[in-house]
């Protein structure tokens, strides 16, 4: 039906038809617009259901993110088109205007294609995924979804960073196989070093025995001193980790070691400086 045919029709009908008519299709828009939105989330739903059992492998929960964006597209799309058919707009009018936003986006619209296409290359070659800990264009935080224009993250403080896929230039991911705590060590000038290295690694060894500390791989190692600073040896000790137990492992470390040099006598010390009269 086209849209003359329905002034037309619109025109022949008494007012009290035209006005029932009318009202009927706001009525069936408004419900369209419903349904859109309603099966959007069934199939997201049934999308991330259908990858649930794929749990175990590491891309299941980012293939279901990209696939659920481009559902939505789509069912938004044809939802749409429902409607401008029911106003009396040909399909073919439909397809010419789908033809120009073509050419628009060919032309104007670059930006848009080139998050999509980074999109696509992010997926395929396992940049990272949902769940992983990572850090996007200085904003660091775990990947809640990537869809085929953006990626949604989201860091310590509960703040989401929506970045663009075409402008991800550098992408550090903390999630691939195992992570590091770094610990740096502050102690005095007067302490004997040797016997700060064999207290470090007795407590250490006994955290990773005893299990006091969850989530390192092996034993803490003393790397050695990192840097002779104004008013303290600093010793630096890494820790292999699970990924994303790193922060949480460091805090611990320095608790314990805090304790056992308390425990030692072992000096820790302030800033200070010494001032020489003449």
């Amino acid at each position: 039906m086209g849209i003359s045919h329905w002034i037309a029709e619109f025109i022949n009908l008494p007012e009290f038809e035209k006005t029932i008519y009318f009202i009927l299709k706001i009525g069936a828009t408004v419900i369209s617009i419903f349904i859109a939105g309603f099966l959007v989330k069934i199939s997201k739903k049934v999308i991330y259901k259908s990858f649930s059992k794929f749990s175990m492998e590491r891309n299941s929960d980012t293939v279901a993110s990209l696939l659920s964006s481009l559902s939505k597209y789509v069912i938004y799309f044809i939802i749409l088109c429902n409607i401008l058919v029911m106003w009396g707009v040909n399909i073919t009018s439909i397809l010419a205007l789908s033809g120009a936003v073509s050419v628009a986006v060919g032309l104007g619209a670059q930006d848009i294609v080139k998050d999509m296409m980074a999109g696509l290359f992010i997926i395929t070659e396992n940049q990272f995924g949902v769940g992983d800990i990572v850090e996007l264009n200085g904003f660091s935080g775990t990947v809640e979804s990537i869809g085929i224009r953006t990626t949604r993250i989201r860091n310590a403080d509960g703040n989401v960073h929506i970045v663009p896929n075409g402008q991800i230039s550098t992408v550090t991911n903390m999630s691939k196989g195992f992570n590091r705590a770094i610990v740096d060590i502050s102690v005095g000038y007067g302490e004997d070093i040797d016997r700060v290295f064999n207290v470090l690694k007795n407590e250490l060894k006994e955290i990773f025995d005893k299990k006091l500390i969850e989530g390192m791989l092996d034993v803490p190692q003393v790397w050695g001193i990192n840097e002779l600073a104004d008013s303290a040896v600093v010793i630096r000790i890494a820790a292999d980790s699970k990924t994303g137990e790193n922060w949480r492992i460091e805090r611990e470390l320095r608790r314990f070691i805090l304790k056992r040099f308390e425990k030692e006598g072992i000096e820790i010390p302030f800033p200070q400086m010494v001032v020489h009269s003449k």
